[in-house]
């Protein structure tokens, strides 16, 4: 009778194993700024901020009365050049 030989099993590896990155851009945790949180870490007025929520262009959510936005959408948001002669909004 033959033996059987034991095969390794191979071991499921999640992102944050197989690379760094996993650790940068996977997150399971979802971060909502506020305006008021916005000012205190860009130091922008709070005038600006409003209007930066109240821009259509601008990811913000409304969760009852509060404007929020998610850590990533404002992160990509931020990442793109844009002037203040081409939006209306912001003259």
């Amino acid at each position: 009778m033959a033996r059987r030989q034991s095969v390794p099993r191979q071991i499921e590896r999640t992102w944050d194993e197989i690379s760094d990155l996993g650790k940068i851009y996977v997150s399971s945790e979802v971060i909502l700024y506020s305006i008021e949180d916005m000012v205190n870490m860009t130091r922008w007025s709070e005038t600006t901020v409003q209007k930066l929520f109240n821009d259509p262009m601008f990811p913000a959510i409304d969760y009852g009365k509060r404007k929020l936005v998610e850590n990533h959408a404002l992160m990509q948001f931020l990442s793109v050049r844009r002037e203040k002669a081409k939006n209306k909004l912001w003259r």
